[in-house]
C-alpha cells in the first residue's frame, strides 16, 4: 500500500494540466484517454479494498488492526473501524475523483470540453493541496508506529455521517456550478437574487451552525493550531465550497456583461490594492485580537498577507500556462486567489484559517470596483456600497470584541456574503434591462 497513495496523487497531478493530458493521450489512443481518466478513481478503489481485506482477515502487520480490533472483534465492530477510522477520508475522497472520469454524462446542460477541464483542474488542485494535511502519513507508510496495545475503536456517529454528506454535497455541487454552463442573469432573478439555491443554502447554515458547536477555530483552538489538521481542513472545504457557490458562478455571469472594457486596467489596480489593504487590515485585527502566534501577532499577519500577494501577483502570469479564464481573466484569477489563499497557504502556516475574514472583504469590495471603474459599464448606487462597508465594520467590530477567534467571523461573514452577492446580481440585473 505505501506505494499506491503517491501514484494516486500522482495520477491526480497530472489532471492540473487537462488540456495537455488530453490532447496528449486522444493523439496516442481514446484507450490510453480514459485511463488516464478512470486511474484517480480506480487507484482509490485499490486502496480501500486493501484496507477492507485487512480488516477483515485481521491482519495484523496493518496500522488499524494491530491498534483497534482483537481477534475476538465481531464485523461490527470492524465496519465501525473501516468507516470511521483512517480509511473515513478515503471514502470522503472517493466520489471526488470520480468527477476526473466523468463528461458531462446525466447533465441537464450541455458541458463544454474548456468547462470539464476546468472542474478537472479546480479538483486535482484541491486535492493536491489537502493531501499531507488530510491524508495521514502513518495510516500508510510508518509501521514502525504501531502501538503495543489496542485502543478505543472509533464508532460511526449518524450526525457525523449527515455532516460528511452534507460537505460533499456542497463541495460537489460547488466544483459544478462553477464550470458549468452559463445560465445568465435572469435566472438569478427568478429566485430573488440569491447567489444560490434555497436548498443549498439551507445546508450551509446547517453547516455553520455546526461550526458554531465544534469549537474549531475559536479562542482555546490557538493555543495549538496544528491540533486537528484533518478537521481544520475539512472546514476550509466548506469555505472553498461556500466561495464557488456565493462568488464564482455568479461572478462569471456579472462580468460577462461589464462591456467593452474600457478601463480594466484601472480597476486590476484597484482591486489589488483594496485586497491587500483589506487582508491587511482584518488580518492584523483578528491575530492581535487573540494574540496568536505571541506578542508577534501583527508581525506574523503581515507574513501572512505578503504571501497572500505573492500569490495573486503570481497568478497574474498564469495566462502564459494557458490558464485564460474568464471574460476579465487577470481580474478573475486575482479573485480566484482570494477564495483558494487561506487553504493553500494552510499547508505551511497554521494561521492561515484568519484570512478567511479579510479575503471575504476583498472580494466583496472589489466586485462593484469593475463597474465603478470601466466606463462602459454603469456604476452601481452609492448606498450599496455604503451598505456593505457598514455591515463589514459592524462584523468586524463584533467579532473583535467577542474575543471568541473565528468562532463568529466565519457565519457572520458568510452571511454578508451571500448578501453583498445579492446586491451585485440585483444591479447587474437591472443594469442589463
Amino acid at each position: 500500500m505505501p506505494w499506491l497513495v503517491p501514484l494516486f496523487f500522482g495520477s491526480i497531478a497530472i489532471w492540473m494540466f487537462p488540456k495537455s493530458v488530453e490532447t496528449f493521450a486522444r493523439n496516442k489512443s481514446e484507450s490510453l484517454l480514459r485511463a488516464l481518466r478512470w486511474r484517480p478513481f480506480a487507484l482509490l478503489a485499490v486502496i480501500i479494498s486493501l484496507r477492507i481485506s485487512a480488516l477483515f482477515s485481521h491482519d495484523t502487520t496493518h496500522i488499524e488492526v494491530a491498534a483497534y480490533l482483537g481477534s475476538d472483534s465481531t464485523v461490527t465492530e470492524r465496519l465501525h473501524v473501516l468507516f470511521a477510522g483512517d480509511g473515513l477520508v478515503e471514502w470522503m475522497v472517493l466520489p471526488l475523483v470520480y468527477l476526473f472520469a466523468w463528461n458531462g454524462q446525466g447533465s441537464r446542460r450541455s458541458w463544454t470540453v474548456e468547462g470539464l477541464q476546468k472542474l478537472k483542474r479546480t479538483l486535482a488542485l484541491m486535492l493536491l493541496i489537502s493531501s499531507t494535511l488530510v491524508f495521514d502519513d502513518s495510516a500508510y507508510i510508518a509501521p514502525e508506529t504501531l502501538p503495543l496495545i489496542s485502543m478505543p475503536a472509533p464508532q460511526v456517529d449518524v450526525w457525523s455521517v449527515v455532516f460528511l454528506i452534507l460537505v460533499q454535497c456542497v463541495v460537489i455541487t460547488g466544483l459544478l456550478n462553477a464550470h458549468a454552463p452559463q445560465r445568465g442573469l435572469r435566472h438569478y432573478q427568478q429566485r430573488l437574487y440569491l447567489p444560490l439555491s434555497p436548498l443549498l443554502l439551507t445546508a450551509f447554515v446547517y453547516l455553520f451552525m455546526a461550526y458554531l458547536e465544534s469549537g474549531v477555530f475559536d479562542a482555546s483552538w490557538w493555543s495549538n493550531p496544528r491540533q486537528d489538521d484533518q478537521t481544520a481542513t475539512l472546514w476550509l472545504w466548506v469555505i472553498v465550497a461556500f466561495n464557488l457557490h456565493v462568488f464564482s458562478l455568479p461572478h462569471r455571469d456579472i462580468d460577462a456583461h461589464l462591456g467593452a472594457g474600457n478601463g480594466r486596467s484601472k480597476a486590476l489596480a484597484w482591486s489589488i490594492g483594496v485586497s491587500v489593504a483589506l487582508l491587511l487590515l482584518v488580518t492584523a485585527f483578528l491575530m492581535h485580537d487573540q494574540q496568536t502566534p505571541d506578542a508577534t501577532s501583527v508581525r506574523s499577519s503581515l507574513w501572512l498577507v505578503g504571501w497572500m500577494c505573492a500569490l495573486m501577483a503570481g497568478v497574474l502570469l498564469l495566462p502564459f500556462l494557458g490558464f485564460d479564464d474568464g471574460s476579465r481573466p487577470e481580474l478573475n484569477w486575482v479573485r480566484w486567489s482570494l477564495m483558494f489563499g487561506p487553504l493553500l497557504w494552510f499547508l505551511m502556516f497554521e494561521h492561515a484559517p484568519f484570512l478567511v475574514l479579510g479575503a471575504w472583504f476583498a472580494i466583496m469590495a472589489t466586485t462593484p470596483l469593475s463597474w465603478t471603474m470601466e466606463s462602459s459599464a454603469p456604476s452601481p448606487p452609492v448606498y450599496q456600497m455604503v451598505t456593505i462597508a457598514l455591515l463589514a465594520i459592524i462584523t468586524l467590530a463584533v467579532v473583535v470584541l467577542s474575543g471568541e477567534g473565528l468562532r463568529y467571523a466565519l457565519p457572520m461573514g458568510a452571511a454578508l456574503c451571500v448578501f453583498s452577492s445579492m446586491l451585485d446580481l440585483h444591479h447587474a440585473t437591472r443594469s442589463r434591462q
